[in-house]
């Protein structure tokens, strides 16, 4: 395949019945994100981490689109989106996604949903929204996140060796030193060397994860100088703003505060966290509202809408069932 894989192969060349939109806002002149209307009820969001894109969602999406309508955005800065106007935190590339589905799902009630970094956005979104100084014009009903700790106590496993090396890409990306060190060395170089390290062992799920050209994907869309930028600036805002944002929400209370499922690789970010991952999210969810947590196992990685796409379409299932 060529440079061009990720503009040639999208979420809806491989999925038609998903319409692709470009949608031009104030804070972000080009968000493009691909959508599937069911003509009513709430919208599901499918916001793709690091180092991706939307085309991750290409297994959950058809197991989805039967039970909600589906908003699958590429995020802000990421080399298909433009960068938002303000400088990239979770909050300046959130907001413009939520602006976008208001446009084009207007009044419709939202599930905040993501895997990675996009995890991370709803993180901030959901607890931004449940404290904003004026009503949110959507209502929030949930919130799904994978492979994810929050943020703030990611950076406190540094203090364990093997945590920190496994995130190494965590302080590298946030240096002023890794655009020019991953153009020298090459981004979809460094992008398909982290695909094939956090995958897991499962030979199937790895093959599902591979399928539709999907590393190639990825790693030709890493090749540009928009999603080196874009993805350091994501992750510079993520060592730098992100944290102590986190920390003054612990202090002054604010939670999460509808219900959260949240999923995680037990044998990647469940053994880094010593099986710990839903002790570590009780603080962050409101007292009294519920937290789902579910471990997938069967050796599978980091990549879980790839490498178990029916297990976590099957938990998202459940979960919209349970809340709606």
């Amino acid at each position: 395949m060529t440079s061009a894989t990720y503009q040639t192969t999208t979420l809806s060349s491989v999925h038609p019945w998903l319409k692709r939109n470009e949608t031009s806002l104030d804070s972000c002149p080009k968000v493009v994100s691909y959508t599937h209307d069911s003509g009513s009820g709430p919208v599901l969001f499918l916001i793709h981490g690091y180092p991706q894109s939307a085309f991750i969602w290409r297994h959950v999406a058809p197991l989805l689109k039967d039970k909600i309508s589906l908003f699958i955005p590429e995020i802000p800065g990421y080399g298909i989106s433009s960068a938002p106007k303000e400088k990239i935190q979770f909050s300046t590339v959130g907001k413009p996604l939520v602006e976008v589905c208001g446009k084009l799902f207007p009044g419709r009630d939202v599930i905040f949903g993501g895997h990675d970094r996009g995890a991370r956005i709803c993180h901030r979104l959901a607890v931004d929204n449940a404290h904003a100084p004026e009503p949110p014009k959507a209502k929030l009903l949930g919130c799904i996140m994978l492979d994810i700790v929050p943020t703030q106590h990611a950076w406190k496993g540094f203090a364990n060796p093997r945590a920190a090396v496994s995130y190494w890409h965590w302080p590298f990306l946030a240096s002023p030193l890794a655009v020019p060190m991953m153009q020298a060395f090459g981004g979809g170089k460094l992008t398909r060397t982290g695909l094939d390290r956090l995958a897991g062992s499962n030979t199937a799920s790895r093959e599902k994860f591979q399928a539709d050209g999907a590393w190639q994907v990825y790693t030709s869309l890493f090749d540009t100088d928009e999603a080196i930028e874009g993805s350091c600036a994501d992750y510079n805002a993520g060592a730098f703003v992100e944290p102590d944002l986190q920390e003054e929400d612990q202090k002054a209370g604010r939670h999460i505060e509808v219900p959260t499922l949240v999923s995680w690789s037990a044998r990647n970010l469940g053994a880094m966290h010593s099986g710990k991952v839903e002790e570590i999210w009780k603080p962050w969810v409101k007292p009294g509202v519920k937290l789902t947590a579910v471990p997938c196992g069967d050796d599978v990685g980091h990549y879980l809408p790839e490498e178990a796409s029916e297990k976590i379409a099957g938990e998202i299932t459940k979960f919209l069932d349970e809340i709606l």
